[in-house]
């Protein structure tokens, strides 16, 4: 995603992006797969293919990739259910984990590619 936020009209060759970013090209394959899953890229096959984003890098979030690519996020397995725990009602650490959680979602939300490919994430 980042390679691709760089360049103009936001398209490249696998080759290119696995050379350039130093990813395996099966590991890349499978990455590419799961963002197109997610609807953040597209898959061109064939001579004239290569790799697309859909929106502008302005529009994806960190977080946008983050999800497409674990499903979800959590620090603790309590925050995505509560059942797992059994200290759950009288756990007093339990809504730091969620109040946690959600700052961090915004932080990664407030994170654009077209950011971190122009000059990388202000802190």
């Amino acid at each position: 995603m980042l390679y691709l936020s760089g360049k103009e009209e936001y398209f490249a060759k696998a080759e290119d992006i696995a050379k350039e970013m130093e990813i395996p090209k099966s590991f890349l394959r499978k990455i590419l797969k799961q963002l197109e899953k997610a609807e953040l890229l597209h898959l061109k096959r064939g001579v004239s293919g290569g790799i697309k984003l859909l929106r502008n890098p302005a529009e994806i979030t960190l977080y946008d990739v983050i999800v497409a690519m674990e499903k979800t996020l959590a620090l603790n397995r309590c925050v995505i259910n509560e059942k797992i725990c059994g200290l759950m009602p009288k756990c007093p650490v339990h809504p730091v984990w969620f109040k946690i959680r959600e700052r961090l979602i915004q932080a990664l939300k407030d994170i654009k590619f077209q950011e971190l490919a122009t000059k990388g994430a202000a802190l």
